[in-house]
């Protein structure tokens, strides 16, 4: 047997050089085209990365043929799976950056393996989009659109799971409320009652591959925690936990223990001391949760615990979170920091197109840690309007004024 597999392995190395040298020396023909079918063809690449045969040909078929530079920084350490922060500017092709890379290590029919969060449902319609042209598979719908503020959370899950796609865009408040009913408690800081009612959720997250945030700071950041950080950690001595009153701590369940969710008699309102909730913003909540649910699914019932002869359960792979944003700040990261439970928030990565430290001193109109510049096509002006004026009257004379072919108005919802 071993003397017929030593032949076999000579006569196939043989045939592989004859059609080797038919596909060198022909190059046109019938007979060229068979040598390079029987040889097989490389894998088509965009930079360094290994790309589908139908995402390689949507891009041919735009005119992409090379990545830019912050698509070079950015795909292969994201197509290892690595946590990262994205800080370029605005048309500097970031969303690309992160689809071609997470999209290459989904498999093409598995539902939920992508979250991508935007702060509006005009960019979560683009980035469906391009998800779907850059990632096609047989005519099938490969983007779920989670977006509609109106629908019970209930019906929006339901549209999600008969849906099956492989990624959802959602926008903030639909995901949460999404991830509320799938976990079946409010209470999503904390992985006691996640454990204890969240089994679709867990199931949810299970599959799960990545997180991204688009214009992270948009999403992660709000006023009081730009200006003021998060809040900081209380400490308590083991008096606090027989009466937290006296701390200033919320009111507990009983006396649980010198630690948070200690097991001081198991059941809430019999020893268990309310964990304080880290995140406050819609999208921090969720992927908090998401993250906790998937943390679950992976100790098991029982927490981990394993008994005598029972096999060790096989790992998933960690959850992927990636942050997109022209404007990185030192609270954005923080943040970052703080969902990966990072003991400290230099230790992401922080892709730029230079893909290098940022400059000790930022010059006029860069901005964000990796001072990145304002695209030279885009002008920013500012007009000061008096106190109890209206903005919306300046911006109408300022339209009037420029008179351009076309024009996009942005207004804040808590704008008066």
């Amino acid at each position: 047997p071993v003397a017929h597999a030593s032949a076999m392995h000579a006569a196939a190395a043989v045939g592989a050089r004859v059609l080797t040298a038919l596909a060198a020396g022909l190059s046109r023909g019938p007979l060229a085209r068979m040598a390079e079918e029987a040889l097989g063809a490389p894998p088509p690449v965009f930079g360094d990365l290994p790309l589908g045969d139908a995402t390689s040909a949507a891009l041919r078929g735009v005119g992409i043929t090379r990545p830019t530079p912050i698509q070079q920084a950015a795909m292969m350490r994201l197509f290892r799976g690595e946590h990262a922060v994205i800080h370029s500017a605005t048309g500097s092709g970031k969303t690309l950056a992160y689809l071609l890379p997470l999209l290459q290590r989904l498999h093409t029919s598995r539902p939920g393996q992508l979250v991508v969060v935007v702060p509006s449902r005009e960019l979560a319609l683009q980035t469906a989009a391009a998800v779907e042209w850059a990632w096609p598979h047989h005519g099938t719908q490969r983007a779920f659109l989670l977006t509609n503020t109106s629908a019970p959370p209930a019906e929006l899950a339901e549209a999600m799971r008969v849906a099956a796609c492989p990624v959802v865009v959602a926008t903030p408040r639909p995901l949460l409320g999404a991830v509320r009913h799938l976990a079946g408690t409010d209470r999503l800081h904390s992985r006691r009652a996640l454990r204890a009612s969240g089994g679709e959720l867990a199931a949810f997250a299970a599959r799960l591959r990545a997180v991204v945030l688009d214009e992270a700071d948009a999403l992660l950041l709000s006023r009081q925690l730009a200006l003021a950080g998060p809040p900081k950690k209380m400490r308590a001595g083991r008096a606090a936990w027989r009466d937290p009153a006296k701390a200033g701590l919320p009111s507990g369940k009983g006396q649980g223990g010198p630690r948070q969710g200690g097991r001081g008699g198991g059941e809430e309102g019999e020893g268990y001391f309310e964990r304080a909730e880290l995140f406050t913003l819609p999208v921090p909540r969720a992927v908090q949760a998401l993250m906790s649910a998937r943390a679950n699914a992976e100790a098991g019932p029982q927490g981990g615990r394993r008994g005598r002869g029972r096999p060790r359960p096989k790992r998933a792979p960690p959850l992927q979170l990636v942050a997109c944003s022209a404007t990185v700040s030192q609270r954005l990261t923080g943040e970052m920091g703080r969902l990966l439970s990072l003991p400290d928030a230099d230790q992401l990565p922080l892709l730029t197109e230079a893909n290098a430290a940022a400059p000790a001193k930022r010059k006029v109109g860069q901005r964000g840690r990796g001072a990145v510049g304002v695209p030279p096509a885009i002008s920013h002006s500012w007009v000061p309007v008096p106190a109890g004026g209206s903005k919306g009257a300046a911006a109408a004379a300022v339209l009037r004024a420029l008179a351009p072919k076309a024009a996009l108005y942005f207004v804040r919802d808590d704008e008066p």
